[in-house]
């Protein structure tokens, strides 16, 4: 996995550069002191994973974030825990409180790994699909300590709430403690469509749609503004 370090503090990057050392199958391919290096960074080179301080001058980390339109797993470093429920809901793999141990430095990279892990699934998933017409049907999620098989077709949608998701069916809603962006690389893109950091839907629920918002079932969903010319063209497409 390539990483990219953003922190405006040397000392704060160099502990994480020796941290990354312990691991073999992560490389540092850039470091930067503020938001505009990064973006530059982004636009040119190929980022799995990004470490991200919170508090910088001219462009803070939360702020930088929400305005990638497809930004690579981000674990957020910051020296004040009260930032990380926010974080959550930008969909990051995971924060880390400065100053960063190695410990909990190391259960971080996990996240990051599993994720990866789910996303090449899903590339490969939607390879085999191109190929073969067969799909799966459902998936298990684990809810109130039970594995439960959920229906691809009977979800409406999935909501991020903090670091879990509420899946909502036609007939149950479950609660399951995975990110949303997890969920998203588990869910076929050709019957879900993500909108908004906090949705994702089920193509087949919407009943209408504007240029702001989708309805499910007399509900209105918002779409985020850098998933907007994805979702419109993906559902623009369809239109007579």
């Amino acid at each position: 996995m390539n990483c990219l370090i953003v922190d405006d503090e040397p000392i704060a990057i160099k502990v994480i550069e020796n941290h990354l050392s312990e691991f073999k199958d992560l490389a540092v391919v850039g470091t930067c002191r503020n938001a505009l290096q990064a973006f530059s960074v982004l636009e040119r080179i190929k980022v799995d994973l990004m470490f991200l301080d919170i508090e910088m001058s001219k462009l803070d980390g939360l702020s930088f974030l929400k305005k990638l339109s497809n930004p690579p797993l981000v674990i957020l470093t910051t020296a004040h825990r009260a930032f990380a429920l926010e974080g959550y809901d930008l969909d990051i793999v995971d924060y880390l409180l400065k100053p960063i141990a190695l410990d909990r430095f190391m259960q971080a990279i996990a996240k990051a790994h599993r994720l990866q892990a789910a996303m090449d699934h899903k590339v490969q998933n939607t390879t085999a699909i191109s190929q073969n017409s067969g799909i799966k049907d459902h998936i298990f999620v684990k809810s109130n300590r039970t594995n439960v098989k959920i229906k691809l077709e009977e979800i409406q949608f999935v909501e991020s709430i903090k670091n879990h998701v509420k899946i909502s069916t036609f007939k149950h809603i479950h609660i399951t403690m995975v990110s949303i962006g997890e969920m998203e690389a588990r869910l076929p893109e050709n019957l879900f469509l993500r909108i908004h950091r906090s949705f994702i839907v089920n193509l087949e629920a919407i009943e209408n749609y504007t240029h702001t918002y989708v309805v499910i079932q007399r509900k209105s969903f918002p779409i985020g503004s850098s998933y907007k010319q994805r979702v419109l063209d993906r559902l623009d497409a369809n239109r007579i």
